[in-house]
């Protein structure tokens, strides 16, 4: 088997280079350092000409015309709020703090769901008459103003990106100077309770309480609401304690109120933690706590990748993620579960779903350049690992297997969740689910040459995963196969039958990854010669002539309307079946005809397989229906209660019509609709510490920059005439390159570390990526008051 090019060329590092690479530094794109970001960006800001406000009922529904679904959303990292309409006159801030969860033991999605802490409302004196609001997302700051029959209300609101506390300030004027401001606590309990799920024996008292009922305290201007979280329903010992703290600041017409919450493992802690995050911002300015907050802001924009795209309500779409990815996610907060920093008070997914949730959610940032933003993750696996071995020895029987990993369908941070075999009964054993979710964490090691924590933290993870198939496998004709497990979502409820395909892709994709690795860094691993022999004599894919690659031994891909591909990851995210392959073109275009999810991530999913056909047209109108149907005003997405991954699938396939990394090279522009004469991006991370930017004009690939960290070979697929193709410095100066398949463009390079090459097309005047115009009336594609609205 040839060993993959990249994984070659890290292993050539200097150890020097390798304790670089740990630590990450986000930097500024050269490329994009003359772009107008803020007018680049002002396209893409959310309208609002009215407020939707949530129904009297359950507010985690599908419906366009909830409030939850187009508020404005705002976030550091560990706070976020979302404002919207509660109902005439009263306008709703839900607080959130994503590591407030429910303390109880052992796991389940009671015992330690993510809590609802309670929101601010303002009540005008007046009926309003008009309302307007704009987010900008450079600034990260919601703008608005509330006419009424007595006034107005002009605010300015923002969760501080820098410290922990929420921002709103405003100015009125006529009656309207004593608009009414309150906090509404929410009762601490699992939103799967109020969503109507049957709790756990002892979960609730008699009075259907979790937590006692928040304590409400003042001291001076400023206001308390203490909750406390309880070990059991005695109410005896407390685990933890949240403090939801306010403070109000009038000068004539004018208000500003800081708040925050704070939590610690003790009442005395986490009110003396809330003090101090509101005495010290009270101790600053508003104008320069503003200023700090909208430089880190404007800083984040220019390190990470910059794309732009002929279709305008996509590219709003695309910024729209990486401001929302942004304002849920930061370097020493917890990782992103299903709702992010804006938690929903009855939801059934209060944790953090391990079986496509959390792998989509991470999928894309890696490409983005915004590793710094996904390492959370990676150091939430490396810190947990215990738990990950302990998801099998607290199983009765698996206590031996200590060198065996997996992780469930659902746990909270920690990772914590035994999974039984007993669960293949109802097609819920996923064994695979660790696995897939390494497969990310290999994607950034390889893409940010992190060569020592692949060695030291990834590999002995992957190794504990695959261990898990090796006590499962069964042998029957000298062949390996799989006992029934699980595909995760096809809807049956009782055995999936041996030799699911969700479980053979996962396993031959490890398989495979430990095989490279170990010869790649001459490891030399005892258990090399058994990874081999499981791989050569492992169970092909159950497929048939009909219908493609089916679930499993038992069944064959009937149900068309199933959701999750996970039937299909030998063709992506893995590509161990691809297009490329002459002999495997017609059951990959088979498997992947048939195959009708019918859900928004479903179509995300098969526009990135059909991408990698070099499909487009078909793939942009898979994201189109997908964008039609499925997004919301705010973007924020729902599958029966709130879900974040599935926008963020959706800008990993939006990668993948601009780069494409898969197999042995790295793919410009590959499958590009084409519709699309016009494209440009700048500093999308390659596999092999690559950073590629390229430009495309009247249809044809006028540029390509590749910048090499670590050195090494680099094979593009550039979609340029290979005659036509052109190789130099940046000072002008010629470099040598290799052509191989002349078709199709293909060129590789040796390159040093540090090394900028240029590809041009000889016939074409090559221009550097930049913003493409968009006529005015294409922009302001999302809030309640844009142009997807009216």
């Amino acid at each position: 088997m040839l060993r993959n090019t990249f994984i070659v060329l890290l292993a050539l590092l200097s150890d020097l280079q390798m304790l670089y690479a740990e630590r990450i530094t986000p930097r500024q794109n050269p490329l994009t350092a003359n772009i107008d970001w803020e007018d680049f960006l002002a396209q893409h800001d959310m309208y609002w000409n009215e407020l939707t406000a949530d129904p009297p009922g359950r507010s985690a529904d599908n419906a366009l015309k909830t409030g939850y679904y187009a508020g404005a959303i705002m976030g550091n990292g560990l706070l976020g709020t979302n404002l919207y309409k509660l109902k005439d006159n009263v306008y709703r801030l839900n607080i959130g703090r994503s590591d407030v969860t429910e303390t109880r033991r052992p796991y389940n999605l009671f015992n330690s769901a993510r809590l609802p802490i309670g929101y601010f409302t303002l009540t005008t004196c007046g009926n309003v008459n008009k309302e307007s609001m704009r987010l900008s997302i450079y600034n990260a700051i919601t703008d608005g103003i509330f006419t009424t029959d007595k006034g107005t209300v002009k605010f300015r609101t923002y969760v501080h990106a820098k410290e922990d506390y929420v921002v709103f300030e405003t100015e009125t004027t006529g009656e309207e100077a004593d608009y009414v401001w309150n906090f509404v606590p929410l009762q601490a309990v699992s939103p799967r309770l109020m969503f109507g799920n049957r709790p756990p024996e002892d979960y609730v008292n008699a009075e259907g309480k979790s937590n006692p009922h928040p304590e409400i305290r003042q001291e001076g201007e400023t206001h308390f609401v203490v909750q406390k979280l309880v070990s059991d329903t005695t109410f005896t010992r407390v685990n933890r304690v949240y403090v939801v703290a306010w403070r109000e600041q009038r000068d004539g017409l004018r208000r500003r109120i800081i708040a925050t919450v704070a939590q610690d493992k003790t009442e005395r802690k986490a009110l003396s933690a809330a003090r101090s995050v509101i005495r010290k911002a009270f101790s600053e300015s508003s104008a320069r706590a503003e200023t700090v907050h909208k430089e880190h802001w404007h800083a984040f924009y220019r390190k990470a990748a910059f794309l732009t795209f002929p279709d305008t309500e996509l590219e709003s779409f695309y910024w729209l993620q990486y401001y929302k990815f942004a304002s849920t996610a930061r370097p020493d907060a917890p990782i992103v579960d299903l709702q992010g920093v804006w938690p929903s008070w009855d939801t059934p997914w209060p944790a953090v779903w391990n079986n496509l949730n959390l792998q989509l959610t991470y999928s894309w940032q890696t490409k983005a350049n915004l590793g710094f933003l996904s390492r959370p993750l990676w150091d939430a696996l490396d810190r947990h690992a215990v738990n990950l071995r302990r998801n099998v020895t607290d199983i009765p029987g698996q206590e031996t297997w200590t060198d065996a990993a997996c992780i469930g369908r659902t746990s909270s941070y920690d990772f914590h969740a035994p999974l039984s075999p007993e669960l293949a009964a109802t097609n819920q054993y996923e064994v695979g689910n660790l696995t897939w979710l390494l497969f990310y964490y290999h994607q950034y090691c390889q893409a940010y040459g992190e060569t020592k924590r692949l060695k030291k933290k990834l590999f002995p993870l992957l190794k504990a995963a695959v261990n898990l198939y090796f006590h499962i496998r069964t042998e029957q004709d000298g062949r390996y196969g799989l006992p029934p497990t699980a595909s995760p979502e096809y809807t049956v409820d009782k055995p999936i039958g041996p030799n699911a395909n969700y479980d053979l892709a996962n396993l031959r994709w490890a398989l495979n990854t430990l095989i490279e690795t170990d010869s790649v860094f001459n490891i030399n691993d005892p258990r090399l010669t058994d990874w081999k022999d499981f791989r050569r004599r492992l169970v092909d894919y159950p497929c048939d002539a009909a219908t493609g690659y089916k679930v499993s031994d038992t069944y064959r891909f009937d149900n068309t309307a199933h959701r999750h591909y996970s039937h299909l990851f030998m063709i992506y995210p893995y590509y161990l079946v691809n297009w490329e392959k002459e002999s495997d073109r017609h059951l990959v275009e088979k498997s992947v005809e048939r195959w009708k999810g019918n859900q928004g991530y479903s179509l995300t999913g098969k526009a990135a397989m059909l991408l990698s056909m070099g499909k487009g047209e078909e793939a942009l109108d898979q994201m189109k229906t997908f964008m039609k149907k499925y997004v919301k005003p705010n973007t924020l997405y729902a599958e029966t209660g709130p879900v974040f991954e599935t926008p963020m699938a959706a800008v990993s396939t939006l990668h993948d019509f601009y780069l494409q990394d898969w197999g042995n090279r790295i793919r410009v522009f590959h499958g590009m609709p084409s519709l699309w004469r016009d494209a440009a991006f700048s500093g999308l991370r390659a596999q092999g510490a690559f950073l590629v930017s390229a430009s495309r004009r009247a249809g044809k690939t006028c540029l390509i920059r590749v910048e090499s960290e670590k050195g090494g070979l680099c094979r593009l697929q550039t979609e340029i005439p290979t005659d036509n193709v052109q190789v130099k410095t940046l000072s002008g100066k010629a470099v040598s390159f290799r052509r191989m398949l002349t078709g199709e463009g293909v060129i590789e390079i040796d390159m040093r570390p540090g090394d900028i090459v240029q590809i041009t097309d000889k016939d074409i005047l090559p221009l550097l990526p930049a913003p493409l115009p968009h006529p005015s009336d294409e922009v302001r594609c999302f809030g309640d008051g844009s142009r997807r609205s009216r």
